[in-house]
């Protein structure tokens, strides 16, 4: 037979239907508890059964899951009182013994909130009432924030700056929300479509990702009219350059840039790791010859995968199996690889390596290939 204490948990997890079923004005009380009603063969064990559900019934607490009862003779037992059916006649019922009466509260006063502000989100809130009921304390500031960006599409200032009443890390703190709200309030001219990056798509400005730059020819320093060999500039502010470069090497370790031999006609960019696709909004490098040279392992191979999605003409530099042939054994450096999927922007060799790397726990970081042969082979590559 059922206890008060199962009960209770079917109710909980039943409490999702019901704030479902709440919103779209759907009937859910009476709600009938489906539970097994069989007895045991022991007397004295069926009726402290009974009596236990009894004790923790609407019936002695005045609230929680009614007992419809019913009188049945058996030949075991003799004539008593076995529940029949069990169910929440009330809302009121239902909350008060799974502890949610405060919080349904605070969502119906978030709902109506938003229904009377911008119904255009009901839709939302149907599709993602958890979401919704973890930010129902905090509905009004995300509506100032709304009401803003409604008046003020595409402001150009950091979150931070906005004239609002929420505090400084408001907005930043609540992207998924705010963004979720944005696709539907917002008109469709002050949203940057093509975009993920949440300020680069609601029109924010934000610590914008730097690149180290180092000039390999002082003709191209002069050209870009900088006084630095060597700088650090935001990406937007290279994007914005107008430059005609013959030859641009990308590479991953700061050291490794640092050391590269004087080049003519040739720039150098370092130290993004992961965030190298972030270059795709330099134009101006669909017109160079791109030179890519990280890591020989998975990692390093499965960035210049993404990095080459981007820009197709860039062609590596020691990372396919002429570099293991030649460093493998002096080399090698094991290392844990997780199960990961075959990158699906590399040439012949570099499929290769990829999957020497992955199956052999390989590692060639590019820092310990000798100064010699780097200079050899960037030469040999770029000036032929």
């Amino acid at each position: 037979m059922i206890t008060p204490q199962k009960i209770k948990e079917k109710a909980t997890k039943q409490y999702p239907k019901f704030r479902k079923a709440w919103l779209k004005g759907e009937m859910f009380f009476p709600h009938l508890v489906r539970s097994s009603k069989q007895t045991d063969n022991n007397l004295t064990v069926t009726l402290q059964a009974v009596q236990h559900l009894r004790e923790g019934s609407k019936e002695k607490k005045g609230y929680g899951y009614t007992v419809e009862w019913v009188e049945r003779k058996s030949r075991i037992h003799g004539l008593n009182k076995y529940p029949d059916r069990i169910l929440f006649e009330t809302e009121e019922d239902f909350l008060r013994l799974i502890g949610k009466k405060k919080e349904f509260a605070q969502f119906c006063r978030g709902v109506d909130t938003i229904r009377q502000r911008y119904p255009q989100l009901v839709d939302w809130i149907q599709s993602n009432p958890k979401k919704f009921q973890d930010v129902t304390h905090l509905v009004h500031k995300h509506l100032s924030v709304i009401d803003y960006f409604i008046d003020n599409p595409r402001p150009n200032l950091f979150a931070r700056e906005l004239p609002l009443s929420v505090d400084t890390k408001f907005i930043e703190q609540n992207k998924s929300i705010l963004g979720s709200w944005f696709e539907v309030l917002l008109p469709a001219d002050s949203i940057a479509q093509d975009e993920h990056h949440f300020e680069r798509r609601y029109g924010l400005k934000y610590a914008r990702q730097h690149i180290l730059i180092r000039f390999l020819d002082s003709n191209v320093q002069e050209t870009c009219n900088s006084p630095w060999e060597e700088c650090s500039i935001p990406i937007q502010t290279v994007a914005e350059m107008h430059v005609d470069i013959k030859n641009v090497i990308i590479v991953e370790n700061k050291i490794n840039l640092l050391t590269l031999p004087p080049l003519p006609g040739t720039l150098a960019i370092g130290g993004l790791g992961n965030a190298v696709t972030e270059l795709r909004a330099i134009k101006w490098l669909h017109k160079s010859a791109l030179w890519y040279w990280g890591d020989i392992d998975v990692d390093g191979l499965t960035i210049l995968s993404r990095f080459r999605k981007y820009f197709p003409q860039t062609i590596s530099l020691m990372m396919d199996m002429q570099a293991i042939d030649l460093w493998q054994d002096s080399l090698r450096q094991t290392v844990n690889q997780l199960n990961q999927e075959v990158p699906s922007q590399l040439t012949d060799s570099e499929l290769k390596a990829f999957e020497i790397c992955l199956i052999d726990h390989l590692r060639i970081e590019q820092e310990q290939i000798p100064q010699q042969y780097v200079n050899e082979t960037l030469k040999r590559s770029l000036l032929r």
